[in-house]
This record gives C-alpha cells, sequence and structure tokens, in this order.
C-alpha cells in the first residue's frame, strides 16, 4: 500500500539506491555524484567526485550503508569507503583485476558480515564469469577482510541449482542477503532461494523453491545461449532480496511470453519502454518456521526498491516517470508499507 510520497530536489537518470535508518542514498549515473536525503525528501548532503586524479570515484555501482558509513563497489580492481557525509575515506584495492562487465541495476550483492564484505566480484586468476558453466566450475563470491585488506573465494553453487549442471542458461545476475549468520542467496533467472551457514566457510545447506506462479523462462539447452536466442522472450527475474530477524523477502518480476514479445516487437529498442505494460512484478515472504506467503503484486509505477528493512517498517522506492509519461524537474520516491490480509 502506497502511504505517502516524497520528492527530491533534483533530477537525474538514479540506477542505484539504499535506504536504512530514515536516510536514503543514490547516485546518480550520468556522473559521480551521491545524493544523501532522509525521509521527508530533503536533501542532507550532495556530493560530486572527479572522475580523474587524487579523490577520483569511477564505475561507482552498488552501494552498502554499514554503521553510518557506505561502500560502492565498482567491477574492475578496488571498492570505495565514505564517511557519513560522504567524504571519500579510502579506496580499497582488490587483489586482480575485475571481470564483470555491467549487468542489472540496482543488484543485492554486497553485504558485511563481522567486519569482512562479502561481494559480487569475478576475474579471480584472470577467470571471466562469461566463459562457459563459469557458473558451475568457479567460486561465485569474494569475502573481503576490512583489517587485513586482503580476499579469499568463497561460494559454490549447490547441486540443487540448475546451474551445476551440464546445460547451458541465460547468464544470471547475483542477489544476496545475510540474516543470522546465514547467506541468502539467488540466481537472478532461478526461483529458489539457496541458504549457506556462515563461520569458519560458507557452507551450502539447503534450498527452497520461491513456488512462484508467474516465472517463464528459457529451458536449458546443449550448446551456449545466443543473443538471438535471448530476444525472442523477456526472461524472468528475481530483482532483490531483503531480511530482516524472522523474515526473508524476494521481489522479481514473471517475465514476457514468446508470442507476446513477438507480436508486440518488444526486442526493438524503441519498444523498450512498453515492457511494463506486459511484465507483472512481485513480491513475497518467506517466515522463518512458516513457508512462502501469497504473492503481492507490486504496482508497475515503481521502478525498484530502494531497500525493506522490516516487513514491520516502511519501505522507499523510485517512482517510475516514464512508466507514467511524466515529466517532472525533481524524483519522486513512494513510501509504502506491507499490508496483512
Amino acid at each position: 500500500m502506497i502511504l505517502d510520497s516524497i520528492q527530491v530536489d533534483y533530477l537525474a537518470d538514479i540506477r542505484e539506491g539504499i535506504f536504512n535508518n530514515g536516510i536514503g542514498l543514490i547516485k546518480d549515473i550520468s556522473n559521480s555524484t551521491l545524493i544523501k536525503f532522509d525521509s521527508t525528501g530533503n536533501i542532507l548532503v550532495k556530493k560530486e567526485f572527479p572522475k580523474e586524479g587524487p579523490g577520483s570515484v569511477m564505475r561507482l555501482e552498488t552501494l552498502l550503508e554499514h554503521k553510518g558509513e557506505f561502500f560502492g563497489t565498482t567491477s574492475f580492481n578496488n571498492f570505495y569507503h565514505f564517511d557519513g557525509d560522504l567524504n571519500l575515506k579510502e579506496s580499497l584495492e582488490m587483489p586482480f583485476m575485475g571481470e564483470a562487465r555491467g549487468g542489472a541495476y540496482n543488484r543485492r550483492n554486497i553485504a558485511v558480515w563481522k567486519e569482512k564484505l562479502l561481494l559480487w566480484y569475478p576475474g579471480r586468476n584472470g577467470i571471466s564469469p562469461y566463459i562457459d558453466h563459469f557458473y558451475r566450475d568457479y567460486p561465485l563470491l569474494e569475502l573481503y577482510d576490512l583489517n587485513t585488506e586482503t580476499s579469499k573465494p568463497v561460494v559454490n553453487t549447490p547441486p540443487t541449482s540448475k546451474f551445476s549442471s551440464d546445460d547451458f542458461f541465460n547468464r544470471p545476475n547475483i542477489n544476496f542477503t545475510i540474516e543470522n549468520d546465514s547467506l541468502y542467496f539467488t540466481f537472478s533467472n532461478e526461483p529458489i532461494l539457496h541458504v549457506y551457514a556462515l563461520g569458519d566457510s560458507i557452507t551450502w545447506q539447503r534450498s527452497i523453491d520461491m513456488e512462484p506462479t508467474d516465472f517463464k523462462l528459457f529451458p536449458g539447452q546443449n550448446t551456449p545461449v545466443t543473443y538471438r536466442e535471448m530476444i525472442k522472450m523477456f526472461e524472468a527475474q528475481i530483482r532483490g532480496i531483503y531480511s530482516d530477524s524472522n523474515h526473508i523477502i524476494v521481489t522479481y518480476h514473471g517475465g514476457i511470453d514468446e508470442d507476446t514479445f513477438t507480436n508486440n516487437n518488444l526486442k526493438e529498442r524503441e519498444n523498450f519502454f512498453r515492457y511494463p505494460e506486459f511484465i507483472t512484478n512481485y513480491l513475497k515472504i518467506y517466515r522463518y518456521g512458516y513457508g512462502w506467503s501469497n504473492e503481492m503484486i507490486v504496482p508497475s509505477k515503481i521502478k525498484f526498491i530502494l531497500n525493506i528493512e522490516s516487513v514491520d517498517k516502511p519501505i522507499y522506492a523510485l517512482r517510475d516517470d516514464d512508466c507514467l509519461g511524466e515529466e517532472q524537474d525533481y524524483i519522486t520516491f513512494y513510501k509504502l508499507k506491507l499490508v496483512k490480509i
């Protein structure tokens, strides 16, 4: 249910954002600018960073809040640590160059566990995530120790995943969250929640079927999926995963089937704006000891959810002005609340 909307007096193409403890942080995709705002839309800090030289910030991607400070990942060889006023405290270097090249926006692929950062950063030993069977054959995440500034590879695909097989599928995006010393991990195009125990090592425990009613997928095949095959339909996708002490919350869309995709010529760039006409967005909650809730439909006018801190707290989400056909000189966020029926 939409409780309210707030306006932030800034206009940009926003693809990354978070919201924790009454504070939001968004990134302007067109330049290295971070905007910190409160729950009323008041801008607290606006910081633009140089793209070259001292204090530069380049290719900033996923954002993370931790103890009132912020981290931001990149796909190359470092990530950034900002203080609460968005001053750049340090640029932390990974021990190897990253090999990821873009992908989905506003992913949930960095988390903190006991002063260590768990993050999606492929490229160890020069291995690219675009090679055949990368997800089957190689560790998926890095565990970076903030004290020693060292990293080690962790988390392998479990046998319950389709990506552990010899079949070929579309490359997934990775989303995960940490709660109660457990890692909850998803591949975007697989409706399964994989659970790992965190400790001296990170070990797979079990996998939980999300049981969606609408999740259109390409079948596995014997040869790699080509671009020509990928544009025959729009595959379902897990968009985010969130948690509190008693729940795991997953958001996803059901995709677009081949007939609808073809009949409306949705492979053409000029028709990309029409995708929300044919996609249904969902939210589903897993409660420990009870299982999954019913699917809840997320309005198409929501571009993406910044964060879900708890099923009992308000949720902030970016409004999709393109979907509404409106042009504004400010950014609008919806304040939402989950309602029990």
